[in-house]
């Protein structure tokens, strides 16, 4: 960890500041607000109810993934609609908190828990930004303070962030314990890194599949090809110092996925039917895949939000005001294109950082590989949800937009002259996120 424990002190004070004010903002000005929005609240609450009511292990752990109002939470009623695309780890900190304080405990402390963990998250990002631009090959010239700050603001003001204080998914978890892990093994706290890579997967098996494959590959595969290119810089930190250590990385992402699968097939043999979607329909193969937008539509998700919010907006106010509308619809457009602008150069910013730095690969790469099979494959999931997967790049967001800002500050001799130029552009970034947040729907 970076400088003495009062520069530390003093960063994650300034970071709970600028996360602590802008909730409030969000609070203020927000039409959605920043908590759990209605049919989120139920449908988690229906979910962990389910569980508490009939056994948590009744259904091998699977619930039910309603938002119908005060319906029976019986099994009997719900045999055949069993939710099987998500297994019951990514509740369980509702299924906690329900236990401990009934159905108002956890509708009035499950969006603040969110929020807790977004926010810690984000701090997590910023002091691995500033180890990043510390090792770069042309180390930054800007004090930690700025780089920490600048990050941990365009992290938690980014749209994708937003959408999950108001529903959020397994994937706040799941990038916690992922950050948590490369944190603590970058600090070379491997055990304790190691067992936050597991708990990631266990919160979220898919993306914790793929990251897990990603070093299968580049364990197995350079043998299989001939490939005598060192590949042990894209393990986290210290984790390439051995065979054993590496199988241990990868073993630790893939073996929550082959727990779920099981679980899966062991509940299959007691349901006629069930409810959760196909992986063909996920793809959009079905047949039936009205939502696949295929690769346009799986990436949507750059804007921050889908341009329908241009076309009918939720808010009211704009009915019956057909001028109002069009200069409405005109510059919700050009948020939404300005955000997508944004989010392409924060991937431009992501690569110089991975090509320029092998702490950046170790991080990016592993967790980049997953987010490209996610967009290539699973179109139709993506196209459809742009609420949830999406969150994870706000991680590539942040750093990379950061990372861009840093590569053309070089071209300034002047600290002061880079601040004076830098500070009003990284407003701006922040301006345009809050407002695009700002466009969401009810639906996210």
């Amino acid at each position: 960890m970076e400088g003495n424990l009062q520069q530390y002190l003093f960063r994650i004070t300034a970071y709970l500041l600028i996360g602590l004010s802008y909730l409030y903002y969000l609070a203020a000005f927000s039409p959605l607000g920043i908590n759990w929005l209605d049919w989120h609240s139920t449908r988690i609450f229906n979910a962990v109810e389910f569980l508490k009511l009939n056994g948590y292990f009744s259904s091998f752990g699977f619930s039910i993934w309603s938002s119908c109002s005060d319906c029976s939470l019986e099994l009997l009623s719900w045999k055949d609609k069993i939710y099987l695309s998500a297994p019951f780890f990514p509740l369980l900190p509702y299924i906690l908190l329900n236990e401990i304080g009934g159905k108002d405990f956890l509708l009035a402390y499950g969006p603040e828990l969110d929020k807790t963990i977004i926010l810690i998250t984000g701090i997590l990002i910023a002091e691995l930004s500033i180890r990043i631009f510390r090792n770069l090959s042309k180390p930054s010239a800007f004090p930690s303070f700025l780089i920490g700050t600048a990050v941990f603001m365009l992290f938690i003001t980014s749209p994708w962030v937003y959408k999950m204080f108001l529903a959020s998914w397994a994937e706040v978890y799941f990038l916690f314990f992922l950050v948590s892990g490369l944190f603590l093994v970058h600090l070379n706290k491997n055990f304790l890194g190691l067992s936050c890579f597991f708990i990631a997967a266990i919160f979220h098996y898919i993306w914790s599949f793929f990251i897990g494959i990603f070093f299968l590959i580049i364990i197995f595969f350079p043998k299989l090809i001939g490939d005598k290119n060192n590949y042990n810089e894209y393990f986290p930190s210290n984790m390439h110092s051995s065979p054993y250590k590496k199988m241990i990385v990868a073993i630790s992402f893939i073996l929550p996925c082959i727990i779920y699968s099981w679980m899966k097939l062991m509940i299959s043999y007691d349901l006629d039917g069930s409810d959760g979607s196909s992986v063909f329909f996920r793809i959009g193969v079905s047949g039936n895949d009205i939502h696949n937008g295929s690769l346009i539509g799986a990436l949507q998700f750059l804007a921050g939000n889908r341009i329908t919010s241009c076309i009918s907006p939720d808010s009211s106010f704009m009915m019956g005001q057909g001028f109002n509308f069009a200069i409405f619809s005109f510059n919700c457009f050009l948020s939404i294109i300005s955000m997508a602008l944004l989010s392409v150069l924060s991937i431009i910013g992501i690569s110089t950082l991975i090509f320029s730095s092998k702490v950046a690969r170790s991080i990016f790469l592993p967790l980049a590989f997953a987010a490209f099979i996610f967009i290539m494959i699973f179109q139709q999931a993506l196209s459809v949800h742009l609420m949830g997967y999406s969150y994870i790049f706000a991680f590539f967001f942040s750093v990379g937009i950061a990372a861009l800002i840093n590569y053309l500050s070089e071209k300034f001799s002047s600290l002061l002259l880079k601040i004076a130029f830098i500070a009003p552009l990284l407003l701006g970034v922040v301006i345009t996120s809050t407002r695009v947040s700002l466009l969401t729907g009810i639906n996210g």
